[in-house]
């Protein structure tokens, strides 16, 4: 079987699991199963469950922005509100991720992965403090409309932010 197909499977098959139980309440048996893999597979590919995670966020991450031409390196004032809507419309879609980690305590996975987006894109054109307070900021707004069950529309949101 071919590397990225296996992780790809175990990944999807976590997610899967993860729609039905508790993070606490799966094992890497039930992981392997569900994606008829074996726990070589899981062990040549990932180091625990936690790795699984931070795997399909990377893979959803670069799917989105191989998708996208928006380029928050060169944002101004004026773009803040479109690219607001963009990245929670973005977001939005993957609700049903985001609140299974939220409920299993594993919402540093997905900040972890926003620290690193970022600092990657933006360590040579900003400052490393600009970048903490940009990246927090957004990465607080997402969270807050996430755990106050995404009442505001992406717009409504991005109206709020830039007035």
């Amino acid at each position: 079987m071919e590397n990225q197909t296996v992780k790809d499977r175990i990944a999807n098959a976590y997610i899967k699991l993860l729609e039905q139980k508790k993070y606490s309440d799966i094992t890497i048996v039930d992981i392997v199963n569900t994606a008829e893999a074996g726990r070589i597979s899981f062990y040549r590919n990932f180091q625990n469950a936690d790795d699984v995670l931070r795997y399909y966020i990377i893979r959803e991450t670069d799917k989105w922005l191989s998708q996208t031409d928006e380029n928050y390196l060169t944002l101004t004032q004026s773009d803040l509100k479109p690219y607001i809507v963009f990245l929670l419309t973005h977001m939005y879609e993957y609700r049903h991720i985001t609140d299974i980690l939220m409920r299993d305590g594993k919402m540093y996975l997905m900040e972890e992965e926003f620290d690193r987006r970022f600092f990657t894109r933006l360590m040579e054109h900003e400052s490393v403090w600009r970048i903490v307070y940009e990246v927090g900021g957004i990465y607080k707004l997402f969270y807050y409309w996430a755990k106050n069950g995404y009442k505001e529309t992406p717009q409504e949101i991005a109206e709020l932010v830039t007035k």
